[in-house]
This record gives structure tokens, sequence and C-alpha cells, in this order.
């Protein structure tokens, strides 16, 4: 007999959930180990645990790879000055984040009485995403310029 066929969705239970994910993952490294030695490739792998832990594989190594595509791919380097530019601005926009969630979370409860329109708050809204979207463009970008936390070598 073979194997059941499972549906694919989330998984509900966090605990199922994360025991799902660290064994995918290991299969997921050994599915990208086996493409680099059958077929000599460079392979490159990251990703976010569901805790937002981020983790990596590479073979040769994760860093060489990486290096070879930002050169190959004529992406942008950063020198370690603008990492660390770009560090700070990340931070700022955390803390700007944080501030306004805090500001609507108390507007939703009503501890805080709103004279914003209904236009006003949807452009609010809409400036949030868009903050939003600048930090995740940065996160992504100083992981390509720094070491991953979890680097795997195959």
């Amino acid at each position: 007999m073979g194997r059941k066929k499972i549906e694919i969705k989330l998984v509900k239970n966090i605990e199922a959930r994360y025991v799902t994910f660290s064994k995918r993952r290991k299969g997921l490294f050994k599915k990208a180990s086996e493409l680099s030695i059958l077929c000599g490739a460079r392979v490159g792998l990251l990703g976010f645990s569901p805790s937002g832990k981020p983790f990596a594989f590479g073979s040769p190594s994760f860093q060489v790879v990486i290096d070879e595509y930002l050169h190959e791919g004529g992406v942008e380097t950063f020198e370690n000055g603008e990492i660390g530019n770009l560090n700070e601005e990340l931070k700022d926009l955390k803390k700007e984040i944080k501030v306004e969630d805090k500001k609507i979370e108390e507007v939703d409860k009503g501890i805080i009485p709103t004279d914003l329109s209904l236009e006003e708050l949807q452009k609010v809204k809409t400036s949030l995403k868009e903050l939003q979207g600048e930090i995740e463009a940065a996160s992504s970008l100083l992981l390509l310029a720094k070491k991953p936390v979890f680097i795997i070598q195959g």
C-alpha cells in the first residue's frame, strides 16, 4: 500500500503545524541536495518558519549561491555601512507600524475617539499597507545582504 494522499491546506493546530513544517523542511532540504548532486546545479533555498525565523540551504553554500545570483543577475550589493543604514530604517519603520497598530486597536475598542472621516481612515489604512510592503522589501534585501541565520551545506 502507498501513502495516503493528504489535502494541501493550512494545518489549524499550531503544534501540528510546527511538526509538519519541520518534517517538510527536512524533505525540502533533501530534495534540494539531491538536485544539486544529481544535476551539478547550484541550489539556494531560503524560507521562513511559521514563527518567522529564516532558514536556508545552499549547495555548495547558500552564500556562494546568493553571491553568484547577485553578481550574475545585476542585483545591487550593499556595503556594511549601507546594511547598517537599512537596519536602522527597518527598525524605525517597525516602530512606526507598532505605534499605528496600537492607535488602530484603541480606536477599534473605542478607547480613543477618532475625528477622521471614512475617507481619511482609508488613506491611513492604505499608507500602512504601503509601509508594511516597504518593510517586507527591506527585510528581503537585508536577508540577501547578510548571512542567513541557518546555513546547511550540501
